[in-house]
């Protein structure tokens, strides 16, 4: 499941817009597999007090043969031009897609009603 973090947008950028293009972008390779329904896309907004001169959209994909370096930095730039296609093309933004091998990887998903410890 590709996890993206998008972190230092704006109070005043339109989230809906963005998170439709960044997820657009993920799925236009269809090589990739990476499926639309599950993208989980978290966005955090800069505190007030804090001026962010760059926002960073940071992808965690599982590996798959078909996601080399050359196809991930594609896609990056692909992720990357969407988000600024949406908040301007003066906009810095730096998009950072990893792989993680999930067999290496520790992790769990529960439900409202499961506990991590049973």
């Amino acid at each position: 499941m590709p996890q993206v973090t998008i972190l230092n947008l704006k109070e005043a950028d339109p989230l809906p817009d963005i998170a439709d293009a960044v997820r657009r972008a993920l799925t236009s390779m269809p090589e990739l597999q990476i499926n639309d329904h599950e993208i989980d896309l978290v966005p955090v907004l800069a505190p007030g007090s804090f001026d962010a001169v760059t926002t960073r959209i940071n992808v965690d994909l599982w590996e798959h043969e078909a996601r080399t370096k050359e196809a991930l930095q594609e896609l990056a730039t692909r992720v990357a031009r969407a988000f600024q296609a949406v908040t301007g093309a003066n906009r810095k933004v730096k998009a950072v897609i990893r792989p993680y091998d999930v067999g290496r990887s520790g992790w769990v998903s529960l439900g409202a009603d499961q506990h991590a410890c049973e």
